[in-house]
């Protein structure tokens, strides 16, 4: 690992609401040897300081509540983007239990000065002329401007919440049916399983009646609308526009089977001979 060339601290506050983490970056640098023609390339590294930006709750709106089982919790808008906290670390991490970083702040500080994320000469797709300084610091900022510092805490940045409505397993209660949170869509899953945040009623009785066509009983009680809308003129998705198609034909084959099955064992029995099982 290189010298410090930046600053003794990990990290330090600026006067314009900024913080600034010392970073670990390789990069590629050109140079021509003695009687030759062709340019050769040497490994360089050093410690960049990376800006993180600096925010104050107050400054920011509450636009949604994701309260469905590990959701994100409050989303808030700030500067034409949503934002939601970063988790804490897993107490499971190694890390953790060192006593490197207990925060996700910490975490993050911690992965910047010790990790190779942005080692970028070796990484996937990049070559001689895409590996220099420059391409370094790029990345950098790139991943920063994802984090935001509120009163302290780190803030990530956030898609807009949605519905979208999963099953499992073989029906009649094995596997289920559940409403879930989603922030990105999935083109497995057909756009009629997505409801913008605004549709909780609508999602809700449509995941209840996926529930009750494949025999998934013990879900329906468990069906519930978890996002809360703050700020109803931040709802932009339409998941029927946005996200056409109707995802996998195979996975719609098996449920169409499962909805005509008396029972989870006929519902396998049925999919293993379609698929020549």
């Amino acid at each position: 690992m290189p010298k410090n060339t930046a600053s003794k601290k990990n990290s330090q506050k600026s006067e314009r609401n900024v913080m600034k983490i010392k970073t670990w970056i390789k990069y590629l640098e050109g140079y021509l040897p003695p009687r030759c023609r062709k340019t050769r390339y040497e490994t360089k590294e050093e410690f960049y300081n990376a800006t993180l930006k600096e925010a104050k709750l107050s400054d920011m709106e509450l636009a949604f509540e994701d309260n469905s089982y590990s959701g994100k919790g409050k989303i808030y808008s700030y500067k034409g983007k949503l934002w939601s906290k970063v988790k804490a670390p897993n107490k499971n991490d190694e890390y953790v239990q060192d006593g490197k970083y207990k925060t996700a702040l910490e975490s993050l500080i911690w992965w910047n000065e010790h990790g190779s994320k942005f080692f970028v000469p070796y990484r996937f797709g990049h070559g001689e002329k895409d590996s220099g300084r420059t391409d370094a610091i790029k990345e950098v900022r790139s991943y920063m401007s994802k984090y935001l510092l509120v009163d302290g805490e780190l803030y990530g940045l956030s898609s807009e919440p949605m519905y979208c409505i999963y099953t499992f397993g073989l029906g009649h209660n094995h596997g289920g049916t559940h409403l879930s949170v989603d922030y990105h869509y999935n083109p497995n899953i057909a756009s009629s399983a997505y409801f913008n945040a605004l549709q909780g009623k609508e999602a809700v009785k449509e995941a209840k009646k996926t529930a009750l066509n494949r025999g998934d009983t013990e879900s329906v009680k468990r069906i519930t609308a978890d996002i809360v809308v703050h700020k109803p003129e931040l709802v932009k998705r339409s998941p029927h526009k946005q996200h056409k198609g109707a995802g996998s034909k195979l996975l719609k084959d098996y449920e169409e089977i499962i909805e005509a099955s008396p029972n989870a064992l006929t519902a396998g029995l049925l999919i293993l001979a379609s698929s020549g099982g």
